[in-house]
């Protein structure tokens, strides 16, 4: 008698059903890409939204939102960030109190502090979080600390840009020790920025390339840790600003200033009012400078 024939699969039906697999998997993988960048977004801004509650609460307190950063003494080496004074306020008081005010944030002393986590001062989407970095008044690293990705903005450049403003003011003020009353804001906190994300530091990037130093970075060591002086320039790069951009940018150009984050066409920002808005990187630096300033008179239109 005969044994029943057993027919398996040939080689040609086991590379057809091997390319349909590997189809689907390249179908797939986009969407998981952007389902995960979506969640990181999310998480991003659930992040800014906890910092401008802590802004507006310091602001009851206080009678004013927090001045950029704070001096012990009469120099920049003296002193720390907007970061530590919001500690209390988004439910970190211990760590808040362990700090020595009398010390600066690049201070070994308080070093400790420095490197401790903050989860609300991290953008999920920027890399190697958290990193550690150095932190010096000048180029001789005295500490390390968490770097953190979201800065406040306390001037405006529009050098080769095109756009203007005759004021400037933002709503972070200038002067250190001083607060900014909610009624400063005349040109209306949902049209005002506070703050943005300026993630990666202290990597340096240009475009979306990371480049092998950050010697050209401005300020490697003296800002990029959460307590640091996280107050930088509100600027576009265009042709007339290094690095050469081949073309104008309001943002994602690079994080040595202004806006940069690891969003796919645009960034997190925290306007005064509290709320959190994604801007597309392709917003006009007109609209950006108006939505930047807090008294200009100016309307920024959609945006």
């Amino acid at each position: 008698m005969r044994s029943p024939s057993r027919r398996g699969f040939t080689l040609i039906e086991l590379l057809v059903v091997i390319a349909i697999i590997s189809v689907l998997v390249a179908l797939l993988i986009p969407a998981i890409q952007q389902a995960r960048e979506a969640a990181t977004r999310t998480e991003c801004s659930n992040h800014i939204k906890q910092i401008m509650l802590a802004f507006h609460n310091y602001h009851d307190t206080n009678n004013g939102f927090p001045n950029r950063y704070s001096l012990n003494g009469t120099t920049l080496n003296s002193g720390h960030g907007w970061g530590l004074k919001l500690l209390p306020y988004l439910e970190q008081t211990p760590l808040f109190n362990r700090w020595n005010n009398n010390k600066s944030f690049f201070d070994p002393e308080n070093q400790p502090v420095l490197m401790t986590v903050v989860p609300p001062y991290l953008c999920p989407s920027a890399p190697n979080g958290p990193r550690v970095m150095d932190l010096s008044v000048a180029t001789v690293t005295t500490s390390t600390g968490i770097a953190g990705d979201y800065v406040v903005f306390h001037q405006i450049t529009t050098t080769g840009t095109g756009a203007t403003c005759t004021l400037c003011n933002t709503a972070a003020p200038k002067t250190a020790g001083m607060v900014t009353p909610i009624n400063y804001i005349t040109d209306g906190t949902s049209n005002t920025i506070m703050m943005s994300e300026q993630a990666g530091r202290p990597d340096y990037y240009i475009g979306r390339a990371k480049q092998a130093s950050n010697a050209a970075m401005t300020n490697p060591k003296f800002w990029g840790g959460w307590a640091a002086y996280q107050s930088v320039t509100g600027q576009g790069w265009s042709n007339a600003l290094p690095p050469a951009a081949g073309g104008t940018h309001a943002m994602n150009w690079t994080n040595s200033q202004g806006v940069y984050s690891f969003h796919l066409g645009g960034a997190n920002f925290g306007m005064c009012d509290g709320s959190v808005r994604f801007l597309s990187e392709s917003i006009s630096l007109k609209t950006m400078v108006a939505l930047w300033t807090r008294d200009e008179g100016d309307t920024p239109g959609e945006f």
